[in-house]
């Protein structure tokens, strides 16, 4: 029989860690691996001007869209499929937000210069729908920036070398999509360095540990050999591709 555990997917998971205090107070209002450290390294690949339309897909707390409003004067919208994040996030009379999903943007077609996508797209169930919906959106020349969790483990997808499924999305998993999504890939950069920060810091509060143990159980599921063994390696990136 499965346990409650078991039963958890990745978004309750995440979800979970989202809510609970002690990882906020570590992560800031970002609530993600590398905070804006990692929005400010995407935007500095992309060369946007003042002005420039960027979308925010998944915003949670709006906190990215405050900081590309405030520190860089562009004209940033936050798209999240529920606004209880947002809520929590106070910024509801300042920014705007827009209640819905990722596969079903309501913006115009080219209607923007940039798509931010940060820890999304991972918790997506068809992540090429998505894709494809940031390309339409996209003018010709726009840049979709990614920052999410994969599987730095070799494979080619979500089937390992044992035929097992893993949680998480490889490197060539994802390129395959943007590719077939449109997207040329510009930049692919390995920060796992702050996925394991947080784990450490996460540690050391001596809080959330439940929720940290759920989500690295979850990141391993249906990925042991016969011995045992975790064969995902959870890793973090910073992804800018063109349309």
């Amino acid at each position: 029989m499965k346990t409650s555990r078991e039963k958890k997917t990745l978004f309750q998971a995440l979800s979970a860690l989202h809510e609970s205090s002690s990882f906020r107070s570590i992560t800031g209002p970002s609530l993600r691996p590398g905070g804006f450290h990692l929005t400010e390294r995407g935007l500095s690949l992309c060369g946007f001007t003042p002005g420039a339309c960027i979308v925010d897909v998944g915003c949670g707390t709006g906190a990215s869209v405050a900081y590309l409003r405030e520190k860089h004067r562009f004209s940033a919208l936050g798209i999240d499929l529920s606004g209880d994040l947002f809520l929590k996030g106070g910024s509801v009379k300042t920014i705007s937000l827009a209640v819905a999903r990722a596969e079903k943007l309501p913006l115009p077609d080219a209607s923007c210069d940039g798509v931010l996508c940060e820890c999304v797209l991972s918790l997506l169930p068809e992540p090429k729908l998505a894709l494809e919906e940031f390309s339409r959106v996209l003018r010709t020349g726009g840049f979709l920036i990614l920052s999410d969790i994969y599987d730095r483990a070799p494979d080619d997808g979500f089937q390992n070398a044992r035929g097992c499924s893993s949680s998480l999305r490889s490197r060539p998993f994802v390129e395959k999509l943007l590719l077939d999504s449109g997207f040329g890939p510009l930049r692919w950069e390995d920060h796992s360095r702050y996925l394991k920060e947080l784990a450490g810091q996460l540690i050391l509060s001596g809080a959330s540990l439940t929720e940290f143990h759920e989500l690295c159980t979850i990141f391993n599921s249906g990925c042991t050999g016969s011995s045992g063994p975790e064969l995902s390696r959870p890793g973090y990136y910073l992804l800018v591709a063109q349309k």
